[in-house]
């Protein structure tokens, strides 16, 4: 994947609309009227753009919510997260052509303040049960649609997410002929350990959006990779060596790379914005 190859396939937006790549936008799959809504999910990617906020769930559990935004439009964009007893696009605006952040309403509780067009951020944030609004407030944005619902509810302790894949096999101790899958967050394989030469990996994408499969060689701790303002690591950076990569691919679809590798220690992962971050990571030993 090029070095700006952000988004979840480049069309994630406008002209580039990618977190920048070139793609389907990701979001035109798992946005609008094609959210499953009974996706409950802690761990969101989507994007802002003019004049829409896109998501892939509108439900969270009560604790920890992480946001992973890229911007797709063609000008700069906010995020808020805001609490708010009005009914959705219907906080009152002023004159300003902007809502009063402090009205008895609602409640911000948190924000990705504006950032530039085709990069992406990452928001970390404690939420309690309620009914919030995602949104950009810069003067006009609100008004021309730049919002969507989310929903909080009360926590299960009993339920988990699913970001384990359940048709992965057992790891074997051993193979150079691997399968597993990718999803939102996390890279399951059949095997974590493997001979020198050629590795063959059949990787489906089990997720709901694009995701890769990068291979890197690196003696950086699993999920250390040190990332960019982009929420993602150099490919050609110090530490890390990249000798190849199943390319962005669509939900369902399944993806297949054979490559030579040489002793030493790998991850396998998703390099998109945010999406190591989240934790879409894998280790393989090579000897």
């Amino acid at each position: 994947m090029k070095s700006m190859k952000l988004t979840i396939a480049a069309a994630l937006a406008f002209s580039t609309l990618g977190l920048v790549g070139c793609g389907t936008d990701p979001t035109e799959t798992i946005a609008g009227s094609n959210i499953d809504a009974s996706v409950v999910s802690n761990k969101i990617t989507g994007s802002v753009q003019e004049w829409k906020v896109n998501v892939s769930a509108q439900t969270a559990e009560a604790g920890e919510v992480i946001f992973a935004m890229a911007n797709f439009g063609s000008i700069q964009h906010e995020f808020l997260v805001t609490k708010t007893s009005y009914d959705p696009g219907k906080i009152p605006i002023g004159a300003n052509n902007r809502f009063d952040e402090e009205d008895k309403g609602l409640t911000v509780v948190d924000e990705i303040p504006e950032w530039a067009v085709n990069e992406s951020k990452v928001l970390k944030i404690n939420l309690e049960a309620g009914t919030y609004e995602l949104l950009c407030n810069i003067e006009g944005h609100y008004a021309n649609g730049m919002h969507t619902t989310f929903t909080v509810v009360p926590s299960d302790e009993s339920s988990t997410e699913s970001t384990t894949d359940s048709t992965v096999p057992e790891a074997e101790a051993v193979s150079n002929d691997i399968t597993g899958s990718v999803q939102e967050w996390a890279v399951g394989v059949s095997a974590h350990e493997a001979k020198a030469g050629d590795v063959k990996f059949t990787m489906e994408n089990q997720g709901t959006i694009p995701h890769e499969f990068i291979i890197v060689k690196t003696d950086f701790e699993p999920g250390k990779i040190p990332l960019g303002a982009d929420n993602r690591f150099d490919e050609e950076g110090e530490g890390v060596f990249v000798p190849g990569e199943i390319s962005e691919w669509n939900p369902g679809t399944t993806g297949t790379v054979t490559l030579k590798l040489d002793p030493g220690k790998y991850q396998l992962l998703c390099n998109i914005a945010g999406h190591y971050a989240n934790g879409m990571f894998a280790q393989l030993t090579v000897s």
